[in-house]
C-alpha cells in the first residue's frame, strides 16, 4: 500500500520549533497587534486584527512534531497522526469502534484517548512506538476527554459515573485509584492542566451558561475566569503557563480567544464568520492549532454554508497568520500536538480519489434518455398521506443511516417519517417548497418528536449558528441509560417560542425562544450520523414573510436531504424527462409563482432563450 502524503501548507515557525526565542508573556509587554494575512487556501482574513497570543520560551524537544487528530474518514471515528515535517498521515487506532479525544503524554511516547471498543466509553493508553493498548478505567458510566498531568503520573478526565459530568483524577502509578475533583449539579468537563501542575482549567455550567473556571489542586479553590453571558469553553494552557486559549461565542459564533491565567486581557484571536474551535498549543508556544469550518459549495440562496467539513489550521502568535494544515476535504477534529516518537508500524490512511466537476456529474447523472427509478422505502407516517419513495441513488444511504441510529439509540426513529417524496403540485406557499428536494426524491422530513411510554420527548433540538444561518442539531435520548449507549450532553435543548408565554416572557418569545441547561442522561447525535451517510440538514427560514420565529414550519429541524453535489434541476433530470419538466418548471412558470431570479439561478432552472430579432 502506498504511503499517503498530504498537501501541507504550514508556518515556518511551526516547522522549526525551538529555533526562535519568542517573548514570554509573563515578563514583558505584549507586542502590538500584527495585521493578519489570509491563508493560501480559502479562509477569511481576520477582522478585527488579532492580538498576538501568549507565548512561552522555546525549548528544543526530541522527536518530530506530530499532530494527533480525529476523523471519521474511514467510516467511524479513528485517531490519526500527521507528521509536520513531511506531511505523512497514518491511522493510529484502526479499530471498528469509535476512538477520539487524543491526549499526548508529556514525553510524546503515549496517547491517552477515549474509546467505545469494550461496549461503553472508557479511557485507554496507547504506546505509540509498540502499538500496545492498555485500558485505564473500568466503569460502565461514561469516561472521556483525558488530560495528562505535566509530570505524566496522573490523568484528569470527565466522567458521568455519579449521575452528571464531573472531573476525576486517575493515578497512573496505582492504576485504579480515582479521586473526584468537582462536585456540583451543573456539568463540569474538558479539563486542562497548567504546566506547573498546580491548576486545572475546565468548562462548567455552574452559572447557567458555559464558563471557563480554574481549580486550585492544593486548596480546591474555584475561580470563574471568563464571566461572560455568552458560552466560553475548551480551555488550553500555553506551554509557559502565561496564557489560556479558549473558545467563545461572544461575537456571534465560535472563535478562539486567549487570556491570562487570572482571566484578564481576554483577546480575540480568530475572526472566521462560521466556526473555529478545539485550541491546542505547539510545544514551543509560538503557534495555536485548532479546528475550523470549511464551507462547502454555495448552497442555493438560503443556505450558503452547507455542506462542509471541519479542518485543521494554525495561527502564528507573532503575526496572526492563519493557515490550513492540510488541503484534504475529509473532516479533521480535536487536534493535539507534541514532539512525539513516530510509530514503528502504521496503517496509512487511504488516499481519496478526487473527482472533477465533470466526472462527478457523469457519475451522478444518468445517461441521456435513461431515467433513474424511485425505490419504495419501508417507512410509515401515521396521520399523514405519505409517498414513501426515494431516488434509487440515495435509498441505500438512508437505510444505512436508519440502521445506525437504531443500533446506537435503541429506537427505530427513521422508520417513521412525516414526509418523503412529493409529486407535482403547489406547496403550502408558492415561494417556498415548489422547488423542494422532496420532488427529486432526495429529501425526507423526519418526525417532529419521539415520545416514549412515559410521555417524555426523547428528541432534543439544539440550536447551532453557522455564519448568519441558524441550524438545529438533533439528539436522541438512548433507550438504555447505563452508559453502553450514547454520551452525556454538554449543550442544552432550545426552548421554542411556542412553549413560551408571550405575556410573561415577551423578550424570549420575540427572539424565538432560549437555550435550556443540558439534560440528564445519555444521548446520540443523530445529525452527525446523518452527515456520515451523506444526509444534510438545512437552515431555518428567517425571511420577513416566513420565519422560524413566528411560523413553526420555518424551523425545518426535521428536514434532511442528500444532494451529492447536484443542483436541484439536474437532480430532477435524473427521474423526469425534459418534456415533463417543461410542463411545470420553466423559468416563466416559476416567476409567475413569485419565485425570485436568485432562487431560480441557484436551483439551475434553465434561463429563457432570447428570441432572435427579425
Amino acid at each position: 500500500m502506498l504511503q499517503r502524503t498530504l498537501i501541507i501548507t504550514f508556518l515556518t515557525a511551526l516547522i522549526a520549533a525551538g529555533c526562535n526565542s519568542p517573548t514570554d508573556m509573563a515578563t514583558s509587554t505584549p507586542a502590538p497587534p500584527a495585521t493578519a494575512t489570509s491563508s493560501p487556501t480559502p479562509y477569511p482574513s481576520p477582522s478585527p486584527t488579532p492580538t498576538p497570543v501568549p507565548t512561552a520560551t522555546a525549548t528544543p524537544l526530541p522527536g518530530r512534531q506530530t499532530v494527533a487528530f480525529v476523523s471519521d474518514y474511514e467510516g467511524n471515528d479513528e485517531i490519526y497522526l500527521l507528521a509536520l515535517d513531511n506531511g505523512t498521515i497514518a491511522n493510529l487506532t484502526h479499530h471498528p469502534a469509535d476512538d477520539k479525544a487524543p491526549a499526548w503524554s508529556p514525553d510524546g511516547r503515549r496517547l491517552a484517548f477515549q474509546s467505545h471498543r469494550d461496549g461503553n466509553w472508557e479511557l485507554y493508553l496507547l504506546d505509540v512506538v509498540s502499538g500496545a493498548v492498555t485500558r485505564l478505567t473500568d466503569n460502565l458510566a461514561y469516561d472521556g476527554r483525558p488530560a495528562w498531568s505535566p509530570d505524566g503520573t496522573a490523568i484528569a478526565f470527565e466522567s458521568y459515573r455519579d449521575g452528571n459530568l464531573e472531573l476525576y483524577l486517575l493515578n497512573l502509578a496505582s492504576g485504579s485509584a480515582t479521586v473526584r475533583l468537582t462536585n456540583d449539579k451543573a456539568g463540569d468537563y474538558a479539563p486542562a492542566w497548567s504546566p506547573d501542575g498546580s491548576t486545572l482549567a475546565f468548562t462548567t455550567w455552574r452559572d447557567d451558561n458555559k464558563e471557563v473556571y480554574t481549580l486550585d489542586m492544593a486548596t480546591g479553590a474555584l475561580h470563574n475566569l471568563t464571566q461572560n453571558p455568552a458560552d466560553d469553553e475548551f480551555p488550553a494552557w500555553s506551554p509557559g503557563g502565561t496564557g489560556i486559549a479558549f473558545v467563545s461565542w461572544r461575537d456571534g459564533n465560535a472563535e478562539l480567544y486567549t487570556m491570562r491565567p487570572d482571566g484578564s486581557e481576554q483577546r480575540r484571536v480568530t475572526a472566521n464568520d462560521v466556526y473555529d474551535g478545539a485550541p491546542a498549543w505547539s510545544p514551543d508556544g509560538q503557534t495555536l492549532i485548532g479546528e475550523g469550518y470549511v464551507r462547502g459549495e454555495p448552497f442555493e440562496v438560503y443556505d450558503p454554508y452547507r455542506p462542509g467539513e471541519v479542518y485543521l489550521f494554525t495561527i502564528n502568535s507573532a503575526n496572526g497568520t492563519l493557515q490550513r494544515l492540510t488541503a484534504d476535504t475529509f473532516s479533521q477534529r480535536q487536534p493535539t500536538i507534541a514532539h512525539a516518537t513516530w510509530p514503528q508500524k502504521t496503517i496509512p490512511a487511504p488516499t481519496p480519489t478526487p473527482l472533477s466537476f465533470d466526472s462527478a456529474q457523469d457519475l451522478l447523472s444518468p445517461e441521456p434518455g435513461s431515467l433513474l427509478s424511485l425505490r419504495e422505502m419501508p417507512v410509515s407516517a401515521p396521520g399523514y398521506v405519505l409517498l414513501p419513495y426515494l431516488n434509487e441513488r440515495v435509498a441505500d444511504s438512508y437505510a444505512a443511516w436508519r440502521a445506525e441510529v437504531a443500533e446506537k439509540t435503541g429506537f427505530d426513529f427513521l422508520g417513521v417519517v412525516s414526509d418523503m417524496f412529493r409529486r407535482y403540485g403547489l406547496p403550502r406557499r408558492t415561494n417556498y417548497g415548489y422547488l423542494s428536494w422532496h420532488r427529486a426524491g432526495r429529501a425526507v422530513d423526519l418526525r417532529f418528536d419521539l415520545m416514549d411510554d412515559n410521555g417524555e420527548n426523547r428528541l432534543l433540538r439544539v440550536r447551532e449558528d453557522i455564519g448568519e444561518q441558524i441550524y438545529w442539531r438533533l439528539f436522541i435520548k438512548c433507550a438504555v441509560q447505563d452508559g453502553s449507549q450514547g454520551e452525556p450532553m454538554t449543550a442544552g435543548e432550545w426552548r421554542f417560542w411556542w412553549n413560551v408565554d408571550r405575556s410573561l416572557e415577551p423578550a424570549i418569545y420575540e427572539q424565538g425562544g432560549e437555550p435550556l441547561l443540558p439534560p440528564a442522561g445519555y444521548f446520540v447525535d443523530l445529525t452527525a450520523i446523518a452527515h456520515k451517510h451523506g444526509w444534510e440538514r438545512i437552515a431555518a427560514y428567517d425571511e420577513e414573510d416566513y420565519s422560524w420565529k413566528f411560523d413553526t414550519l420555518g424551523t425545518e429541524y426535521w428536514h434532511y436531504q442528500r444532494t451529492d453535489g447536484l443542483i436541484w434541476y439536474a437532480a430532477m433530470q435524473e427521474i423526469y424527462s425534459e418534456e415533463t419538466l417543461q410542463e411545470g418548471y420553466t423559468w416563466e412558470q416559476c416567476q409567475e409563482l413569485g419565485i425570485g431570479e436568485d432562487v431560480l439561478l441557484a436551483k439551475g432552472i434553465p434561463t429563457p432563450t432570447a428570441t432572435p430579432s427579425p
